[in-house]
């Protein structure tokens, strides 16, 4: 089994094979809700200056539900409203790839640095 820092790392470089094998992978639900958590605690500590400890609790929480809603109208969506003959998924399916799809969000821990916060959330 392939190691969450080397999961991380494929995901931030958007290496389809990894997409295939957590969306295959039922054990990775876990890994893909710890990339959300540590996706959301890199923003709050890159934007700690305006949030404060409260904004990386808060923003945590709402990072996880919307994980979840995405998920859910991106399942519902494809496979309900506008499915194609050869559609095939589930909800943990797309919970897993897009968890994680936030593996890139990571790099927003470089926002505490003065200067480059701008643009480190722009990018």
């Amino acid at each position: 089994m392939t190691s969450f820092k080397d999961r991380i790392i494929r995901a931030a470089k958007l290496d389809v094979h990894l997409y295939e094998e957590v969306e295959a992978d039922t054990g990775a639900m876990g890994q893909a809700m710890g990339v959300v958590v540590l996706s959301s605690i890199a923003a709050g500590l890159g934007s700690i200056a305006s949030g404060g400890l409260g904004g990386i609790l808060i923003g945590t929480i709402f990072a996880l539900i919307g994980w979840y809603v995405w998920a859910y109208l991106t399942y519902f969506i494809g496979t309900k409203f506008l499915p194609e003959p050869q559609t095939k998924a589930d909800l943990g399916e797309l919970l897993r790839t897009i968890g994680f799809s936030s593996s890139p969000g990571l790099i927003r821990v470089l926002g505490i640095i003065p200067g480059l916060g701008g643009v480190v959330f722009l990018v």
